[in-house]
């Protein structure tokens, strides 16, 4: 006769593992007709845990993993503190996983899960995009933090309207009278979160009936070395543009270091722009124009929504709202660059008070 499992358990009362455990170890934090349930099909089936077993999946069902892919991403390491911090007063313990930006988070979410049976992942700078199939074999609730929308209807997502934002920067740049802008950061090859910025860039620039110059484009990560040499091979190549967006407030700081040593001053020579909003930004030598995505806001929904999830509510998809933060490394140089097309995706509507939400 085949060992009943505790996944069994939760198949045949169809609630989660992790709401199996909890009656099992006679927490509170289960309601009284789940509990009732559970336990019928526990005695149906005589199920029992021997002590190893039970110690086992005590020690690893409270674990919530956090991977944060991106060692270098300022915004994404102050994202992973607070979610830690707010998971302090949650039912489970969460752990801390950084990856580089080129490694395999879905690996990484294997190895955790294999090493500490998770009953949960929260997946920061990740890419849902081509990776259906190994997000449809992970069998834990799953989280996508900083990810607008993910077309899966098996995990949650928490993220601004990142290509609106970004569409929002450019447009206030043509308004200010910039022509020949620039963008340091990652292309659109990949529909992801910073792929949508890339676009929201050629949005603001099809509306106006402008072509982008693809000389104007230098590739970076998200570190203030990459920046500032992607910034450096941008000016070997060109000097004709008077503002520069970039993906990221730690790139748009790599990128002002570099063009003050090619004896240009920002925002005088030109403006430059960043995405995020952390703390250094408004800081700088000038303080940063960024866009500000609000970090403790998705810090707490993703930990209420892997909370919810993992207790077998229905997954969610939110988009909350980021804020333009006007600072000092932006000038107008003429009249605006009127728009001739109207109602093109990434129109920046999206982008209104800070802190706001919606599903």
């Amino acid at each position: 006769m085949r060992v009943v499992t505790i996944r069994d358990i939760a198949e045949k009362a169809e609630v989660s593992i992790s709401t199996v455990s909890r009656v099992l170890n006679n927490r509170p934090d289960v309601d009284s007709g789940t509990r009732e349930r559970v336990l019928e099909i526990v005695r149906k089936y005589n199920y029992t845990q021997n002590n190893n077993a039970r110690n086992l999946k005590q020690r690893s069902v409270d674990f919530v993993a956090v991977i944060v892919r991106g060692r270098m991403n300022i915004f994404l390491t102050g994202i992973a503190e607070q979610i830690l911090a707010r998971g302090r007063s949650a039912p489970y313990q969460f752990i801390l996983e950084f990856i580089d930006e080129q490694a395999d988070e879905f690996e990484a979410a294997r190895r955790l899960y294999a090493e500490r049976c998770l009953c949960g992942i929260i997946f920061l700078g990740s890419n849902t995009v081509g990776h259906e199939e190994e997000i449809g074999r992970l069998s834990v609730p799953c989280v996508f933090a900083t990810i607008e929308g993910a077309p899966l209807a098996e995990v949650s997502s928490i993220g601004v309207d990142n290509r609106a934002a970004s569409r929002a920067l450019a447009d206030m740049l043509f308004e200010l009278g910039h022509r020949r802008i620039a963008y340091i950061g990652y292309p659109g090859d990949v529909m992801d979160s910073i792929g949508r910025r890339y676009a929201g860039v050629m949005d603001a620039y099809a509306a106006r009936g402008l072509a982008f110059d693809e000389s104007l484009f230098a590739h970076s990560n998200f570190s203030l070395t990459g920046a500032y040499a992607a910034t450096r091979g941008l000016l070997a190549r060109s000097r004709d543009f008077t503002a520069v967006i970039t993906v990221s407030d730690v790139v748009a700081l790599g990128a002002i270091k570099a063009l003050w040593d090619a004896d240009l001053l920002v925002p005088g020579d030109v403006s430059v722009v960043g995405f995020d909003g952390i703390d250094f930004a408004q800081y700088s030598l000038p303080p940063l124009t960024t866009m500000r995505q609000p970090a403790d806001l998705i810090a707490q929904k993703s930990v209420d929504l892997m909370i919810a999830t993992i207790g077998g509510a229905e997954h969610a998809h939110l988009i909350v709202d980021a804020q333009l933060l006007a600072g000092e490394s932006v000038r107008r140089i003429g009249d605006p660059i009127p728009q001739i097309v109207s109602g093109s995706e990434g129109e920046p509507g999206a982008i209104v008070l800070e802190g706001g939400e919606r599903s």
